[in-house]
């Protein structure tokens, strides 16, 4: 966790708690967005890791009152309730948790994002290791939720990992993206890649 004193001076940090966003990270999706227009009105989005809540806040403001945000995390969100939002709490890695997603769903999602990280450890090839495998199960969900053509935005800290998760991406992507919005800390070896153009498995399997 990032030092007081360090948030104070973070002008991202600042600029959340002027704007009312619930983390400076709403600042990235923003981003995000803003390259890659992801986001239009009636569009139904899962957003993976969502607490505190930053990135929900600008996905159904995106979506506007005839789309639908599902959040998903561990830990609760806390968020004002909104018609076009829903919160799962639950551990994406669990066969419960993708069954009350898919109960919830009317229909294939237009797009997933990810912003998960794991509790870090400080040993870098750990950490590195941890993301990988929480983007993976990220995917897995993806691959059942997302409809042809979709898109999936997901968050990894590069390591060995990094290019054979690109290619598990490319099996159902034709286009895959890596990129770091202006926000991310200089101090973070995260990146994002941006998936576009979701091919469905014929097989039916959602996992790799």
């Amino acid at each position: 966790m990032a030092k007081k004193g360090y948030l104070r001076k973070d002008p991202y940090y600042k600029k959340a708690k002027e704007l009312g966003f619930r983390s400076r990270s709403a600042f990235k999706l923003l981003d995000i967005n803003k390259k890659y227009r992801l986001l239009e009105p009636g569009m139904q989005v899962i957003d993976l890791g969502c607490a505190p809540g930053g990135w929900i806040q600008v996905l159904s403001k995106e979506v506007g009152p005839s789309g639908m945000v599902v959040g998903i995390d561990l830990d609760a969100v806390g968020l004002p309730q909104t018609k076009n939002v829903m919160f799962i709490r639950g551990d994406i890695r669990e066969e419960r948790t993708r069954q009350l997603l898919l109960a919830t769903l009317s229909r294939k999602v237009d797009l997933v994002v990810s912003d998960i990280a794991p509790n870090l450890s400080g040993i870098p090839f750990q950490d590195h290791y941890n993301s990988y495998e929480l983007a993976e199960q990220a995917f897995r969900l993806c691959r059942l939720v997302l409809r042809q053509s979709g898109t999936f935005v997901v968050k990894i800290f590069p390591g060995e990992e990094l290019e054979q998760f690109k290619n598990h991406l490319k099996s159902s992507f034709p286009r895959v993206t890596p990129y770091i919005p202006e926000a991310t800390r200089k101090s973070s070896t995260e990146v994002y890649l941006i998936a576009k153009g979701f091919i469905p498995s014929n097989n039916g399997n959602y996992y790799p």
